[in-house]
């Protein structure tokens, strides 16, 4: 019992450093990780941080869903949206990384885990299926990149917020495209 006893701090320590390195195997938990010490250091900003993070994996998962529209769409209108994705993600993240490097914030290197979940469910899908799928993720994800960029309007970050109110229409373009599918599909 002695030895057991002498043994619990090294045993509760290899353990809590065990979840704490199996959550952060996540690419955008990382980056949310290492913003936040930097926040609690007053480095960055971490509603900046928290935004530039969350808009940089939504671009990486929209463009990777343009990529999936332009192969396996079954109709012309989805391929086209799928390009219209890829090209104005790139643009999009390009600008998120150029501030989160001028602000010290560290983006995600890769999608989320939850992310390239449903990145690979879309990719099992088939014919209208995938279609149906698709245009379902997109409005999802657009409704909530609008709320998330009509958030950071607010920032006191004059850079971040004049990105978002240069953006927030493009976003809102791509969410009012697919409705429009959407609506020729039904």
């Amino acid at each position: 019992m002695k030895t057991l006893l002498l043994h619990a701090p090294s045993l509760i320590l290899m353990f809590s450093s065990f979840s704490v390195s199996a959550q952060e195997t996540d690419p955008v938990k990382k980056a949310h990780s290492a913003n936040e010490e930097k926040a609690e250091n007053n480095v960055v900003d971490e509603d900046v941080a928290e935004f530039l993070v969350k808009s940089a994996d939504a671009r990486m998962m929209g463009s990777r869903e343009g990529k999936l529209a332009t192969k396996k769409g079954t109709t012309e209108a989805i391929r086209d949206y799928g390009q219209w994705m890829i090209k104005d993600q790139a643009i999009l993240l390009k600008e998120i990384k150029r501030m989160a490097a001028t602000r010290n914030i560290t983006l995600p290197t890769n999608i989320s885990e939850e992310k390239e979940e449903g990145r690979e469910k879309l990719a099992d899908k088939e014919g209208t299926d995938f279609d149906e799928k698709f245009v379902k993720m997109m409005t999802i994800d657009h409704e909530r990149d609008v709320k998330l960029f009509e958030k950071a309007l607010q920032f006191k970050d004059k850079g971040v917020s004049s990105f978002a109110r240069k953006y927030l229409p493009t976003i809102q373009a791509h969410l009012n495209k697919i409705e429009a599918i959407k609506d020729l599909s039904n």
